[in-house]
């Protein structure tokens, strides 16, 4: 073989070696040299295995008062980007209206900053691993002070929907309503079986999201359905994935709307103390 031969075979390997050196170091520095959910996390679960869980937990003004009583928990579970100051931020506005908001690290400190590291956070996570987590998680919700585990609900964002769907079909019993927003489908009916005769579901999704299909979400409704399962579903017109988010929430009618509904669906089955706070926009 020839010298311009070789280098014919051999540049483009060359290349693509380099390639995959600079993805894996792009993905190295966003994953371990960027934020930690540690700089979030505000408490840790010492869980019956001996294992600690970081989370954030959001407390409403009212649970600093000497006559609070017991608050109404939301477990909310943060998107594909780990725990975040943006999740970390939603969950202290949903803690307006009564609650003690709980965001479970589900990823063990790492966090993503760009597309390809939170990809590669969420192909590389073992889902058993995160179920696990979040049924013993669920199981130490008395030991935060102040809290009333009796009325929990599931709330989920994204990767944060499939965490609160499988939490709640594992744990049927221990939550008395469950929200996914643009995440979570299941479209076999027997996969959400557990949930008959439980707390209902609420799933908001947005029309143009290009990872989930109106054909996925109608499979999902169709699934909920057949296993007779309480639910309201709403998709929201001219919004994509992801859409609900601290710094659009006050900024568009649509991302106001459905956060409302949701506000309005977590009231009715959890009965908290509220504000009675209405975001709309600007």
């Amino acid at each position: 073989m020839n010298r311009r031969m070789k280098l014919f075979f051999i540049v483009p390997l060359v290349l693509l070696a380099g390639l995959l050196l600079g993805v894996t170091g792009v993905l190295t520095l966003d994953i371990l040299a960027g934020a930690q959910a540690s700089h979030v996390a505000n408490y840790v679960f010492e869980l019956e295995d001996g294992q600690e869980l970081r989370a954030f937990v959001a407390r409403p003004p009212q649970a600093f008062m000497d006559d609070a009583g017991e608050l109404p928990v939301v477990m909310m579970f943060h998107e594909w980007w780990g725990l975040n100051e943006e999740i970390a931020e939603l969950a202290m506005l949903l803690s307006l209206d009564g609650y003690i908001v709980v965001v479970p690290d589900a990823y063990g400190g790492r966090v993503a900053r760009t597309v390809p590291g939170a990809l590669a956070l969420r192909l590389t996570v073992d889902m058993d691993r995160v179920r696990d987590s979040m049924v013993a998680v669920r199981q130490s919700l008395e030991s935060i002070e102040g809290a009333n585990p009796a009325r929990t609900a599931a709330l989920g964002f994204c990767f944060g929907g499939d965490v609160a769907m499988d939490l709640v079909t594992t744990l049927p019993s221990e939550f008395v309503a469950t929200v996914t927003l643009y995440g979570g489908l299941r479209t076999e009916a027997e996969s959400l079986r557990p949930l008959f005769g439980h707390g209902p579901v609420l799933g908001i999704f947005g029309e143009t999201d290009p990872q989930i299909s109106l054909e996925r979400i109608e499979g999902f409704e169709t699934a909920l359905q057949v296993a007779m399962i309480s639910h309201r579903i709403t998709v929201y017109p001219g919004v994509g994935h992801a859409f609900i988010q601290p710094d659009t929430i006050g900024d568009s009618a649509v991302v106001a709307e459905a956060w409302n509904e949701l506000r309005g669906f977590l009231r009715t089955y959890l009965d908290p103390v509220s504000r009675q706070i209405t975001y709309a926009r600007k």
